[in-house]
């Protein structure tokens, strides 16, 4: 039973409770269209029938959401996700419990989560497939362990293009269309001609004062997912370096990184990181 069957059998429900189970007692009074009636409207006694989703205990149904949420390929619509928080009190407080930051649920489960802090007693696992011939990396979230390199959720992608002193990966959100020129993009990574110097650039600007790159080596553009009252651009928001490795390219690097929308309070006790809401 996938995740949109049953918000598709959740919305019948709801259906067939507007028309049959709630029970609204008006005075004669009320039945007008006076906007000012509203308050003393609220106070009257509303009759409303529970749903038979509601009677689930709270611990099996957070399972049954993981487990439809995880059998997902895609991101689930967040109007699903409203949905599932509408049916009753209990439901609310469990989709409030999954779609928290991942900083404090450790999961990823909307887009703007991968802008967010991850958690700080674990890790998030995720796998990257490359594709040589066309130049293109996927990210993908690891489910399980045991289908590490065989089923994931897809996250990111990039695209990879040469050039003369640097290399840069364009990073969208779209497996097939990746190009700056898509809504689907996000930002990307430059390398220096070595491989050992990135910096990271996101199209919109951090929520703290951050880097902005020079015009002149910035290109303009227009995503439809973004807020139009915010400039788009090309903000840099981290610097990556790797140290030299005597043993080769295969063998493990000293890796360090700046990010410049973190600030250092957050890494006190009880500090937190900026992020979206």
């Amino acid at each position: 039973m996938s995740f949109r069957s049953i918000v598709r059998d959740i919305r019948d429900g709801f259906g067939s409770l507007s028309r049959r189970s709630f029970e609204v007692r008006l005075p004669g009074h009320f039945r007008g269209k006076s906007h000012g009636s509203t308050c003393e409207l609220l106070d009257q006694p509303v009759v409303i029938q529970d749903s038979p989703w509601a009677g689930l205990p709270p611990e099996l149904l957070q399972d049954v959401i993981k487990r439809l949420e995880a059998s997902e390929s895609t991101w689930p619509a967040r109007k699903h996700v409203v949905a599932c928080a509408s049916v009753c009190r209990a439901w609310r407080e469990m989709c409030k419990e999954i779609v928290r930051n991942p900083e404090f649920s450790g999961k990823i489960t909307f887009p703007v989560s991968l802008k967010q802090s991850g958690p700080r007693d674990g890790t998030i696992q995720c796998f990257i497939k490359r594709d040589k011939s066309n130049l293109t990396y996927h990210l993908f979230l690891c489910q399980t362990p045991a289908l590490l390199v065989e089923n994931g959720k897809f996250l990111l992608s990039a695209k990879r293009s040469r050039r003369t002193t640097c290399t840069e990966y364009v990073i969208s959100m779209d497996a097939d269309n990746i190009s700056k020129s898509s809504s689907t993009y996000i930002g990307k990574l430059r390398s220096n001609f070595l491989g050992t110097k990135f910096i990271i650039c996101d199209t919109q600007p951090p929520y703290n004062n951050a880097q902005i790159s020079p015009p002149g080596r910035s290109r303009r553009f227009y995503s439809k997912k973004v807020s139009p009252k915010v400039p788009t651009g090309s903000y840099n928001i981290a610097y990556v370096t790797y140290e030299l490795n005597v043993l080769g390219t295969r063998g493990p690097r000293r890796m360090h990184c700046t990010m410049h929308s973190i600030p250092v309070s957050s890494l006190e006790p009880g500090g937190s990181v900026p992020g979206p809401a």
